[in-house]
């Protein structure tokens, strides 16, 4: 008998006590259990959850390899990134574009000239390609256009937005959240200079703007949030309002009106939006942009983070410092969270956090990856924040087969 007659349950419950990484080494020495994975015949076997970080590279996007780095494999040197996961030969998937989002084992990766977003699974190498976001209709907030040199992408609506070509994705798309890791699912991106949202359907050829209440508290929008047992989207502003949306991006509800104050203008605070213990969670990141002596270049380092749960009945933030046994991810990943007995060599009750600043772009990352420890009140960096390289920016990622 060989792996591939194994009744699946029994894949299941050899797979579920190993760490991703043994089990693709244990199918890499078997000839018939390799078989099994590259016919994708192990789908929905899943190993124990393993967050990794995803590296910049020495040559940017003109990569051909995805190098990662485990959280849960115990090392010498505390807070220390040497121990690395390398796949290569993926030009035709990653060479020319950047990760803007992430969810259960696939990455959302994004090109410059056709902004044609992919879904990519480096462990199977599965792909799935979405309609370009030029698709995105016009709105009555912004309308882009090219400048007759084809140099520049400016707002016909607001000519002071003006982006180069080269810049323009990286400024323009903040973020992609999907419901799914298929074609059956619903995909959200946050867009344009006022951060709006927009929706690609399953079997749309298009995107579709994003729901609105047509007055102008329904903008700046930061993350996007999938609750798997409501089959609804969660967007939070920069401004804390908050709404729900089905798949359609219909049957809106709007869940907490927006704050203005000086304290929510800081351009320096971002928020990510998730659900706890049943509960809607307000995670507010504050960095810090520091000017280096040497070239006139500066660095960003995230300096606060702060939690806060939302009460509904009252509709008002209240601070948290407790997660419990559980940590939370924050980044261009879909925000998620993780108990500490699931993925071992996680820390509990800390916020983890990577790149994600207001322009993502070569010149505002820098390296910005660690976690705030919410019981001492103390923060731990994994990379030396003024060294490079420093693009394509760090994501949160947890390999999967499915």
């Amino acid at each position: 008998m060989t792996w591939s007659d194994l009744p699946v349950d029994l894949l299941h419950c050899i797979s579920s006590h190993l760490h991703i990484v043994d089990f693709l080494r244990f199918s890499g020495a078997c000839t018939s259990l390799n078989l099994v994975v590259s016919n994708n015949a192990i789908l929905g076997i899943h190993c124990r959850p393993s967050p990794w970080l995803l590296l910049p590279s020495d040559v940017g996007e003109a990569s051909d390899t995805l190098t990662f780095h485990d959280l849960t494999i115990e090392e010498e040197e505390e807070d220390s990134v040497n121990i690395h996961y390398r796949f290569s030969s993926l030009t035709g998937n990653i060479f020319g574009r950047r990760c803007i989002g992430s969810k259960d084992g696939w990455l959302m990766t994004l090109d410059k000239m056709d902004l044609q977003p992919r879904i990519f699974n480096p462990l199977t190498k599965a792909e799935i390609s979405l309609p370009s976001l030029f698709t995105i209709p016009e709105d009555k907030y912004q309308r882009i256009k090219l400048d007759e040199s084809s140099e520049f992408f400016y707002d016909e609506i607001d000519q002071c937005f003006a982006t180069d070509v080269e810049m323009f994705r990286d400024v323009y798309f903040r973020k992609i959240v999907m419901s799914s890791n298929d074609q059956f699912g619903t995909v959200v991106v946050i867009y344009g200079y006022i951060k709006l949202l927009a929706l690609l359907r399953p079997n749309d050829k298009a995107w579709v703007l994003g729901p609105s209440d047509h007055t102008n508290k329904w903008v700046d929008f930061e993350d996007v949030y999938y609750h798997e047992e409501e089959h609804r989207f969660y967007a939070i502003t920069h401004f804390s309002a908050v709404l729900a949306f089905d798949l359609n991006g219909q049957n809106v509800e709007f869940i907490c009106p927006p704050i203005y104050d000086d304290h929510a203008a800081n351009s320096n605070i971002m928020n990510y939006i998730a659900f706890l213990f049943g509960n809607l969670i307000k995670i507010e990141r504050e960095v810090e942009r520091i000017d280096l002596d040497d070239d006139e270049s500066m660095t960003v380092k995230t300096i606060r983070i702060s939690i806060f749960k939302l009460l509904p009945d009252v509709v008002a933030w209240i601070p948290i410092k407790d997660l419990g046994d559980f940590s939370l991810f924050v980044g261009c990943n879909q925000t998620f969270s993780l108990h500490h007995t699931v993925a071992p060599g996680i820390r509990r009750n800390c916020v983890y956090f990577t790149d994600h600043v207001e322009g993502m772009s070569p010149n505002e990352v820098t390296r910005d990856a660690g976690f705030y420890d919410l019981h001492s009140d103390c923060f731990h960096y994994f990379l030396d924040s003024d060294s490079q390289p420093n693009w394509p920016p760090s994501i949160w990622f947890i390999p999967s087969f499915s």
